[in-house]
């Protein structure tokens, strides 16, 4: 009985210590994150989303830092970079809910592969402003999984979907973030 109830204690407490989302959140810690997503039902035959970022927490829980970024399809190219700042709600469990927002300058190439579409081929340039509500997952004290759901507007249409040329979308998208 002793046996299992030290085994049982040494589980909790390697548990526990994985629990340290709140640690690796403080003023100083620096994050390097990878996220994207993959829609196979795109008006071209795929589109790719992948976003990066570079943050160095300035306070507990809040963070700042530059973001790269590029939507590609077959026909269509978009490219971004900017600044952004994120709060992260810190708590007792490996769970992390965070917001965000970005500002961002935005350059899309875009072509009517098909012949068919009413906006042609030519370049955009805008400036970018998202929104985001998201979560984390830490997986180890330097790893977590995140999910984010974003809200874009811009000055001039930089997203090709189906049905045209917008300035204002929604991405939801899922990465890895590392802390160091």
């Amino acid at each position: 009985m002793k046996k299992t109830t030290l085994a049982l204690g040494l589980v909790m407490a390697s548990v526990s210590a994985f629990s340290q989302a709140a640690v690796l959140l403080d003023k100083g810690t620096q994050e390097m994150s990878l996220q994207g997503n993959l829609n196979l039902d795109y008006s071209d035959d795929y589109q790719l989303i992948l976003d990066s970022s570079y943050g160095y927490f300035i306070m507990d829980n809040w963070e700042v830092g530059g973001t790269l970024g590029m939507n590609m399809s077959e026909h269509n190219k978009r490219f971004d970079l900017g600044a952004f700042t994120e709060y992260n709600f810190t708590n007792s469990t490996d769970f992390v809910p965070y917001v965000g927002a970005a500002a961002q300058f935005a350059n899309l190439d875009y072509k009517d592969g098909n012949g068919d579409a009413d906006w042609g081929d030519g370049t955009n340039n805008a400036l970018n402003f998202k929104m985001a509500l998201g979560l984390k997952y830490f997986v180890n004290p330097s790893v977590a999984l995140s999910a984010e759901v974003n809200y874009n507007i811009a000055t001039d249409d930089i997203n090709v979907t189906k049905d045209g040329l917008e300035d204002s979308f929604t991405n939801i998208v899922f990465g890895t973030r590392f802390y160091f």
